[in-house]
Protein backbone atom coordinates (compact mmCIF):
# COMPACT_ATOMS: atom_id res chain seq x y z
CA UNK A 1 0.00 0.00 0.00
CA UNK A 2 1.06 3.61 -0.02
CA UNK A 3 2.43 2.23 -3.75
CA UNK A 4 0.90 4.25 -7.23
CA UNK A 5 0.97 0.84 -9.01
CA UNK A 6 -0.22 -0.97 -5.58
CA UNK A 7 -3.11 -1.46 -3.86
CA UNK A 8 -5.75 1.21 -3.02
CA UNK A 9 -9.36 1.78 -2.67
CA UNK A 10 -10.90 4.00 -5.70
CA UNK A 11 -10.60 7.03 -3.38
CA UNK A 12 -8.25 7.89 -0.87
CA UNK A 13 -8.37 10.94 1.73
CA UNK A 14 -5.33 12.51 3.06
CA UNK A 15 -4.44 14.33 5.81
CA UNK A 16 -4.15 17.65 4.44
CA UNK A 17 -8.01 17.45 2.59
CA UNK A 18 -6.95 16.51 -0.64
CA UNK A 19 -7.82 13.17 -2.18
CA UNK A 20 -6.14 11.23 -4.37
CA UNK A 21 -8.11 9.03 -7.08
CA UNK A 22 -6.22 5.07 -8.12
CA UNK A 23 -5.44 4.91 -11.46
CA UNK A 24 -7.04 2.72 -14.30
CA UNK A 25 -4.57 -0.19 -12.76
CA UNK A 26 -4.94 0.21 -9.01
CA UNK A 27 -8.56 0.05 -9.90
CA UNK A 28 -8.02 -3.20 -11.90
CA UNK A 29 -6.40 -4.46 -8.24
CA UNK A 30 -8.65 -3.35 -6.22
CA UNK A 31 -11.29 -5.86 -8.24
CA UNK A 32 -8.98 -9.00 -7.83
CA UNK A 33 -8.29 -8.29 -4.33
CA UNK A 34 -12.24 -8.76 -3.84
CA UNK A 35 -12.07 -11.13 -5.76
CA UNK A 36 -9.90 -13.06 -4.62
CA UNK A 37 -10.98 -12.57 -0.57
CA UNK A 38 -14.49 -13.62 -2.19
CA UNK A 39 -13.75 -16.84 -3.52
CA UNK A 40 -11.84 -17.81 0.14
CA UNK A 41 -14.49 -19.79 1.77
CA UNK A 42 -16.29 -19.64 4.57
CA UNK A 43 -15.01 -21.58 7.89
CA UNK A 44 -11.59 -20.93 9.93
CA UNK A 45 -9.73 -18.98 8.35
CA UNK A 46 -5.86 -17.81 8.83
CA UNK A 47 -4.74 -15.34 7.32
CA UNK A 48 -0.41 -14.50 6.58
CA UNK A 49 0.43 -10.84 5.21
CA UNK A 50 4.33 -12.08 4.21
CA UNK A 51 5.84 -8.53 4.22
CA UNK A 52 5.87 -5.11 2.58
CA UNK A 53 2.65 -4.22 3.02
CA UNK A 54 3.82 -0.21 2.77
CA UNK A 55 5.97 1.61 0.80
CA UNK A 56 7.48 4.15 3.34
CA UNK A 57 10.20 4.79 0.74
CA UNK A 58 12.67 4.37 2.70
CA UNK A 59 15.88 3.02 1.07
CA UNK A 60 15.45 3.39 -2.69
CA UNK A 61 14.01 7.03 -2.88
CA UNK A 62 11.05 6.96 -5.34
CA UNK A 63 8.23 9.46 -6.88
CA UNK A 64 5.86 6.25 -6.97
CA UNK A 65 4.48 6.54 -3.69
CA UNK A 66 1.10 8.28 -3.03
CA UNK A 67 2.01 9.97 0.66
CA UNK A 68 4.94 10.94 2.88
CA UNK A 69 2.75 11.44 5.96
CA UNK A 70 2.70 7.67 7.85
CA UNK A 71 -0.56 8.36 9.05
CA UNK A 72 -2.04 8.68 5.56
CA UNK A 73 -0.09 5.51 5.04
CA UNK A 74 -1.66 3.84 7.91
CA UNK A 75 -5.16 4.20 7.53
CA UNK A 76 -5.11 3.22 3.49
CA UNK A 77 -3.42 0.01 4.90
CA UNK A 78 -6.30 -0.65 7.50
CA UNK A 79 -8.81 0.77 4.79
CA UNK A 80 -7.15 -1.82 2.10
CA UNK A 81 -6.94 -4.74 4.75
CA UNK A 82 -11.02 -4.49 6.05
CA UNK A 83 -11.99 -7.49 3.44
CA UNK A 84 -9.11 -9.53 5.27
CA UNK A 85 -9.97 -8.61 8.47
CA UNK A 86 -13.89 -9.12 8.08
CA UNK A 87 -12.99 -12.79 6.53
CA UNK A 88 -10.26 -13.78 9.38
CA UNK A 89 -10.30 -15.65 12.51
CA UNK A 90 -6.57 -14.55 13.07
CA UNK A 91 -3.85 -12.69 11.35
CA UNK A 92 -0.35 -12.79 11.10
CA UNK A 93 2.18 -9.74 9.32
CA UNK A 94 5.53 -11.19 8.37
CA UNK A 95 8.32 -8.27 8.00
CA UNK A 96 9.71 -6.91 4.54
CA UNK A 97 12.30 -5.21 3.89
CA UNK A 98 13.54 -2.35 5.70
CA UNK A 99 13.75 -0.49 1.97
CA UNK A 100 9.70 -0.51 1.80
CA UNK A 101 8.65 -1.12 5.40
CA UNK A 102 11.46 0.63 7.68
CA UNK A 103 13.96 -0.12 9.85
CA UNK A 104 13.42 -3.72 11.45
CA UNK A 105 9.64 -3.48 9.69
CA UNK A 106 8.60 -0.87 12.56
CA UNK A 107 5.80 0.11 10.19
CA UNK A 108 4.65 -3.72 9.61
CA UNK A 109 4.93 -3.53 13.27
CA UNK A 110 2.34 -0.49 14.16
CA UNK A 111 -0.06 -2.22 11.10
CA UNK A 112 0.25 -5.61 13.15
CA UNK A 113 -0.62 -3.70 16.42
CA UNK A 114 -3.19 -1.64 15.11
CA UNK A 115 -5.21 -4.57 13.41
CA UNK A 116 -4.57 -7.01 16.85
CA UNK A 117 -2.41 -9.52 14.51
CA UNK A 118 -0.76 -12.32 16.66
CA UNK A 119 1.83 -12.10 18.67
CA UNK A 120 5.16 -12.94 18.41
CA UNK A 121 6.67 -13.02 21.86
CA UNK A 122 6.57 -9.07 22.73
CA UNK A 123 6.37 -7.87 18.99
CA UNK A 124 3.21 -8.29 16.96
CA UNK A 125 4.72 -9.06 13.72
CA UNK A 126 7.27 -11.78 12.82
CA UNK A 127 10.98 -12.25 10.77
CA UNK A 128 10.09 -16.15 10.07
CA UNK A 129 6.79 -17.64 11.05
CA UNK A 130 6.46 -21.32 11.88
CA UNK A 131 2.17 -22.33 11.96
CA UNK A 132 0.93 -25.27 12.56
CA UNK A 133 -2.41 -25.43 10.89
CA UNK A 134 -4.45 -28.74 12.14
CA UNK A 135 -1.27 -30.77 11.49
CA UNK A 136 0.58 -29.27 8.23
CA UNK A 137 3.56 -26.92 9.32
CA UNK A 138 4.17 -24.13 7.36
CA UNK A 139 7.51 -22.35 7.36
CA UNK A 140 6.65 -18.96 5.83
CA UNK A 141 9.28 -15.74 5.39
CA UNK A 142 9.40 -12.68 3.02
CA UNK A 143 12.62 -13.52 1.84
CA UNK A 144 14.19 -16.25 -0.53
CA UNK A 145 15.80 -17.02 -3.58
CA UNK A 146 14.41 -16.98 -6.52
CA UNK A 147 16.28 -17.18 -10.32
CA UNK A 148 15.30 -13.70 -12.04
CA UNK A 149 14.29 -15.57 -15.42
CA UNK A 150 11.26 -17.58 -15.29
CA UNK A 151 13.07 -20.49 -16.68
CA UNK A 152 15.27 -20.45 -13.62
CA UNK A 153 12.72 -19.76 -11.05
CA UNK A 154 12.45 -23.70 -10.40
CA UNK A 155 16.07 -24.32 -9.60
CA UNK A 156 16.27 -21.57 -7.04
CA UNK A 157 12.83 -22.99 -5.15
CA UNK A 158 14.54 -26.55 -5.66
CA UNK A 159 17.90 -25.30 -3.85
CA UNK A 160 15.03 -23.47 -1.29
CA UNK A 161 13.33 -26.78 -0.47
CA UNK A 162 17.13 -28.67 0.31
CA UNK A 163 17.98 -25.77 3.17
CA UNK A 164 14.60 -26.20 4.13
CA UNK A 165 15.08 -29.82 5.04
CA UNK A 166 18.88 -29.27 6.34
CA UNK A 167 17.40 -26.50 8.53
CA UNK A 168 14.41 -28.92 10.19
CA UNK A 169 16.21 -32.01 10.14
CA UNK A 170 15.87 -34.08 13.11
CA UNK A 171 12.72 -31.67 14.14
CA UNK A 172 10.11 -32.27 11.58
CA UNK A 173 10.09 -30.86 8.45
CA UNK A 174 7.06 -28.26 7.14
CA UNK A 175 5.33 -29.63 4.47
CA UNK A 176 5.05 -26.31 2.99
CA UNK A 177 7.48 -23.19 2.94
CA UNK A 178 6.24 -20.20 1.40
CA UNK A 179 8.67 -17.11 0.32
CA UNK A 180 7.52 -13.52 -1.23
CA UNK A 181 9.73 -10.54 -1.84
CA UNK A 182 10.61 -11.31 -5.44
CA UNK A 183 6.81 -10.42 -6.99
CA UNK A 184 6.56 -13.76 -8.87
CA UNK A 185 4.35 -17.21 -8.71
CA UNK A 186 6.67 -20.45 -8.55
CA UNK A 187 6.61 -23.50 -6.63
CA UNK A 188 9.48 -26.33 -6.15
CA UNK A 189 9.12 -29.88 -7.52
CA UNK A 190 7.67 -32.62 -5.76
CA UNK A 191 10.68 -34.74 -5.17
CA UNK A 192 11.31 -32.90 -1.55
CA UNK A 193 9.69 -32.84 1.74
CA UNK A 194 8.38 -29.62 1.50
CA UNK A 195 7.13 -27.81 -1.05
CA UNK A 196 8.60 -24.16 -1.32
CA UNK A 197 6.17 -21.50 -3.08
CA UNK A 198 6.75 -18.41 -3.87
CA UNK A 199 3.97 -16.14 -4.36
CA UNK A 200 2.99 -13.14 -6.51
CA UNK A 201 2.56 -9.18 -5.38
CA UNK A 202 -0.85 -7.68 -5.14
CA UNK A 203 1.75 -4.48 -7.16
CA UNK A 204 2.13 -4.06 -10.44
CA UNK A 205 5.52 -3.21 -12.23
CA UNK A 206 7.19 -0.58 -10.48
CA UNK A 207 9.88 1.95 -12.10
CA UNK A 208 12.90 -0.18 -10.61
CA UNK A 209 11.13 -3.33 -12.17
CA UNK A 210 10.96 -2.07 -15.57
CA UNK A 211 14.51 -0.22 -15.10
CA UNK A 212 16.46 -3.67 -14.71
CA UNK A 213 14.29 -5.19 -17.75
CA UNK A 214 11.27 -7.13 -16.61
CA UNK A 215 9.35 -7.58 -19.50
CA UNK A 216 6.62 -10.50 -18.20
CA UNK A 217 3.27 -9.34 -17.99
CA UNK A 218 1.77 -7.91 -14.29
CA UNK A 219 0.52 -11.24 -12.43
CA UNK A 220 -1.22 -10.33 -8.99
CA UNK A 221 -2.39 -12.83 -6.65
CA UNK A 222 -2.07 -15.13 -3.58
CA UNK A 223 -2.76 -18.68 -2.35
CA UNK A 224 -5.13 -20.19 -0.06
CA UNK A 225 -5.14 -23.69 1.62
CA UNK A 226 -7.61 -26.00 2.67
CA UNK A 227 -5.56 -27.99 5.87
CA UNK A 228 -7.30 -31.28 7.45
CA UNK A 229 -5.57 -33.30 9.41
CA UNK A 230 -2.42 -32.89 8.52
CA UNK A 231 -3.15 -33.34 4.46
CA UNK A 232 -3.77 -30.24 2.45
CA UNK A 233 -4.67 -28.63 -0.55
CA UNK A 234 -3.61 -25.58 -2.25
CA UNK A 235 -6.01 -22.73 -4.29
CA UNK A 236 -3.46 -20.38 -6.46
CA UNK A 237 -5.76 -17.51 -7.79
CA UNK A 238 -3.94 -15.29 -10.37
CA UNK A 239 -5.11 -12.58 -12.14
CA UNK A 240 -3.44 -11.39 -15.42
CA UNK A 241 -3.59 -7.82 -16.70
CA UNK A 242 -4.51 -7.29 -19.89
CA UNK A 243 -1.54 -6.59 -22.66
CA UNK A 244 -0.95 -3.40 -24.34
CA UNK A 245 -2.19 -3.09 -27.87
CA UNK A 246 0.12 -1.81 -30.63
CA UNK A 247 0.13 1.88 -30.82
CA UNK A 248 -1.31 2.99 -34.35
CA UNK A 249 -2.49 6.90 -35.53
Amino acid sequence: MNSTVGLCRYSVNLDDGGTYQASKGQRWLWRNWIDFWDSVPKGEVWTVLNGDLVDVNGKHKSSQVISLNETDVMKMTVDVLEPVLDKSDRVFVVRGTAAHTGLSGNIEEKIALDIGAEKCGDNYSWWELLLDCDGVKFYITHHGPLGRLRHTHGNALNRRAVEIEDLFAGRGVPQVTIQSHNHHFSTSSDEYKTKVYALPSWQLKTDFAKRIGIIEQDIVGGVWFNCDGGEYRDNVKRYEMPGQGAWKP
